[in-house]
C-alpha cells in the first residue's frame, strides 16, 4: 500500500465522516472523538511530502520527520490551540490517534521512481 493510496483513502474517509456526521446527523460516538485525529495525520503529513517534492524537489518524508511532525502537531493540536481559542478542547487521548495515524502513514511504501 503506498502513501499516496493512504493519503486518498484518509481523504475519502474523512469526507465521508463529515457528510455522515454534519450532512445527515448521523453520530457515532467513537468514530466521532477519534476518527479525525486519526485521519488528520495521513492527511497532513501527505501534504506536506507532496508539497516539499513538488515545491523543492525533496526526498519523501523520512520516519525521524514524522516522528518530529506528529510531536508538533499533537502540541499544537492538544495544548497551544485550546490555550489559544476556547472553541477548541484539550483531549489528550487524541494523541495516541495521532500516533496510530502516522503510524500508518509511515508504513505506506513510497513506488519507485523509473
Amino acid at each position: 500500500m503506498s502513501r499516496r493510496w493512504i493519503f486518498w483513502s484518509s481523504f475519502l474517509l474523512f469526507l465521508l465522516h463529515q457528510l455522515l456526521q454534519k450532512g445527515f446527523g448521523i453520530h457515532l460516538p467513537f468514530l466521532h472523538a477519534y476518527l479525525d485525529p486519526f485521519l488528520s495525520m495521513p492527511i497532513l503529513l501527505g501534504l506536506l511530502d507532496w508539497e516539499r517534492r513538488w515545491r523543492y524537489g525533496w526526498r519523501p518524508l523520512q520516519a525521524w520527520e514524522i516522528a518530529v511532525l506528529t510531536l508538533l502537531f499533537s502540541v499544537l493540536f492538544e495544548w497551544a490551540f485550546p490555550r489559544w481559542n476556547a472553541a477548541f478542547t484539550a483531549d489528550y487521548w487524541d494523541v495516541p490517534a495521532y500516533a496510530a495515524g502516522a503510524l500508518l502513514y509511515s508504513f505506506g511504501r513510497l513506488p519507485a521512481k523509473s
